[in-house]
């Protein structure tokens, strides 16, 4: 199958972070590769870049959040809670092949994650905590809950490659592997000066390896262009005795008419993610399972490059312990063949 130069612009090699939710424990680097589908704006695919691709994207991700008095009750009950409101990703890609049935992508990322609250921090903790005769005048109060404005910082390096190992010109199908390298800032601290929990840096720490296998083919003839995903990720221990749980991602994307200069797209994305570690123990308020439905439009600018946009809306959210939703993501992006 011959290379289509909209769906190289368009998406190329992008590889992205597809943000697992993990709610009071929300990590950014805890997601797998994204995008190099034909068509597709989230999922793999299997169709193989034939000239080098350059790239940006955005990805943007809002929280429901917990207010004071319930990040008080919960500390009262003995539930350590920690959360922040918004998260947004800044994603730089190159990509280029290796030969007729290999590519390969290196990307670098940069976060930034706002309005968290930590009822369970060093500080929140001696706050919190009453004193021998039992007269702290801040026990319980809303005031000892640790807050910090934003984390922001370079995150880890994703290399990802995609060997594709059938192709019958209908359809191809690649296996994807990859590592995500400890590149990233683990220092940030809270407006109080102490060392946010790894799970709140723009990097993690950690080595992640992930792997698995990915789909292209068409349905009705040229109409509808499909590709699909099946990954699966885990991570050595990072940062502060931190280990972010194994996960599986798995993608679906339906583009239509793809061909033409404005390809509307949908899929269906997931992650299913285990529990975190943290100093040998598990991590209750972590893990789950979300589904998102994503629409979303590519735009061909020319023969070389375009950009794409997305909404994704979770209409599933299974999450461990006490968490808070994800409302919504967004995606913005736009590449060039070289």
């Amino acid at each position: 199958m011959k290379f289509n130069p909209m769906i190289g612009g368009v998406l190329g090699s992008f590889l992205g972070l597809f943000l697992a939710v993990n709610a009071t424990e929300v990590h950014a680097h805890g997601e797998s590769i994204r995008g190099g589908g034909s068509g597709s704006i989230n999922a793999v695919g299997a169709q193989i870049l034939e000239e080098p691709v350059f790239g940006l994207r955005w990805d943007a991700r809002r929280y429901e959040t917990f207010t004071d008095q319930q990040m008080v009750d919960f500390k009262a009950d003995g539930e350590d809670v920690h959360m922040h409101e918004s998260e947004d990703a800044y994603f730089l890609s190159f990509g280029f092949p290796v030969n007729e049935d290999m590519d390969m992508s290196i990307m670098l990322q940069y976060n930034n994650f706002k309005g968290f609250k930590d009822n369970g921090d060093d500080n929140a903790n001696t706050c919190f905590q009453v004193d021998a005769e039992g007269k702290n005048p801040q026990n319980l109060s809303p005031s000892c809950i640790s807050r910090t404005g934003s984390s922001p910082g370079f995150g880890d390096t994703l290399i990802t490659g995609r060997y594709r190992f059938f192709n019958d010109g209908d359809n191809m199908w690649a296996s994807v592997f990859g590592v995500i390298l400890p590149t990233g800032k683990i220092t940030n601290r809270t407006d109080l000066g102490e060392i946010l929990g790894t799970h709140n840096q723009p990097g993690s720490g950690a080595i992640t390896f992930q792997g698995g296998v990915a789909y292209s083919g068409h349905l009705f003839g040229e109409f509808i262009a499909l590709d699909a995903d099946l990954i699966y990720r885990f991570a050595t221990e990072g940062a502060k005795e931190f280990r972010s749980g194994n996960s599986w991602q798995a993608d679906i994307a339906f583009s239509f008419k793809h061909h033409d200069k404005i390809v509307p797209v949908i899929e269906l994305n997931g992650i299913f993610f285990d529990q975190d570690i943290e100093n040998d123990e598990v991590k209750k308020n972590s893990g789950g399972d979300v589904i998102y439905v994503s629409p979303g439009i590519n735009f061909k600018i020319n023969e070389k490059q375009g950009f794409y946009a997305n909404f994704s809306y979770p209409i599933m959210q299974e999450l461990g312990g006490i968490s808070n939703d994800e409302k919504f993501r967004w995606s913005f992006g736009w590449a060039t063949a070289l």
